[in-house]
């Protein structure tokens, strides 16, 4: 989902298997088919030959894990002194597992609006 939405915000809004498989390290394949299975969850819609587009639902969905994501990210970084890249990774690691409560107090704190890579946090 963070794929799809980082995709999105570059300006692509069909992301087909070869991309997704590419950004994150999985074969093609594997790619097509978690891209069926967020069509069959109500994210989006998968058209044959082109890709995955996110619906509404799949957007909100998308908008809050990016937030969370970037929320973690610019934490690590302040905190630990981390660089943007090394911050992205580690927030990675741990974003699935961050509950609601902590990233609204990180977000309460801190009243980050950006990422260390310079992308915005999503409301």
């Amino acid at each position: 989902m963070k794929e799809i939405y980082r995709a999105h915000e570059n300006g692509m809004p069909v992301v087909g298997p070869t991309y997704l498989a590419r950004a994150i390290g999985v074969s093609k394949s594997t790619a097509h088919h978690m891209l069926k299975n967020m069509e069959r969850m109500g994210y989006g819609r998968y058209i044959e030959r082109k890709g995955f587009v996110l619906n509404e639902r799949g957007m909100e969905e998308a908008r809050k894990i990016m937030r969370k994501h970037r929320l973690l990210e610019s934490f690590l970084a302040t905190i630990f002194s981390l660089s943007p890249e090394k911050a992205c990774m580690e927030a990675d690691k741990i974003d699935a597992y961050a509950g609601d409560e902590l990233i609204e107090m990180i977000e309460e704190k801190y009243n980050y609006e950006c990422c260390p890579c310079g992308n915005e946090i999503p409301k």
